[in-house]
């Protein structure tokens, strides 16, 4: 189950690069994407947290639809302000729950924050998940200093500019504490990992990419189709143009 941070915060744009208007939201949501793509065979889900976690795609191999869900996202989309870590690694782990035939469950949650909103605190929610044996994989992205939040409209997750096309100005964010990331992986036999630009980040979805690999045994069918009526027929032909030849022209006179 992918579990993905939807909060205002993820409109910073410190990891990208030489890309001054590339947000930490786009950057996570394209490694999201090639994700998705390396694991056909899997049953792949995505929750989409700010103050609430909300279900974007159930556990589905239709992941055509799943990608198309992602595209529909943007910052700003979950109205409630905050970050509630816990609650939306306990509605990755509820929905896993339910997958009794697999052999490997996790959860990946990724965010830029510090767990401030929700009923369920972040490391309940990792022994919940761990009680389970399901595993929970910690990101944490963004640089580990003060960063500008530029100013974007909610309503549709686009950066506003000013007359010279620059970007607007926001509020400053403050870098978060990613220790809680860390004991939740740990509680669950997992591992926590830090991404401060893409590249880094798309590594890390590699690593688990290789760590996670499930056996996929095929049963494979034959189907046989009886074909001996082609030669029979041939016979029965041949069979009666002799008779009738012998009958007529080739006819033996004793």
């Amino acid at each position: 189950m992918l579990v993905f941070d939807l909060s205002w915060s993820m409109m910073a744009l410190d990891m990208s690069g030489a890309n001054e208007r590339v947000s930490r939201f786009d950057i996570a949501s394209q490694v999201l994407e090639d994700f998705v793509g390396k694991r056909p065979s899997d049953r792949l889900g995505l929750i989409v947290f700010s103050a609430v976690p909300y279900l974007a795609s159930p556990l589905t191999l239709n992941h055509a639809w799943l990608i198309e869900n992602l595209h529909r996202l943007h910052v700003g989309l979950i109205r409630d302000l905050g970050t509630a870590i816990g609650d939306a690694a306990a509605a990755g782990a509820k929905r896993l729950k339910a997958i009794k035939d697999s052999k490997s469950r996790i959860v990946i949650l990724l965010t830029d924050g510090d767990n401030n909103r929700g009923e369920i605190d972040p490391v309940p929610a990792a022994q919940l998940a761990a009680a389970l044996g399901i595993k929970v994989y910690t990101i944490g992205i963004g640089i580990e200093k003060p960063c500008e939040l530029p100013a974007f409209n909610p309503s549709t997750g686009k950066l506003e500019l000013d007359q010279l096309g620059n970007v607007r100005p926001g509020m400053m964010l403050q870098p978060a504490n990613y220790e809680v990331l860390s004991k939740m992986s740990a509680l669950s036999n997992a591992k926590f990992y830090r991404a401060t630009n893409r590249r880094e980040l798309q590594r890390i979805y590699n690593e688990i990419d290789q760590l996670e690999k499930t056996e996929v045994k095929l049963r494979r069918f034959t189907t046989y189709r009886p074909l001996f009526q082609w030669p029979l027929l041939a016979a029965t032909g041949l069979f009666g143009l002799e008779m009738l030849l012998v009958n007529t022209r080739l006819r033996r006179v004793p």
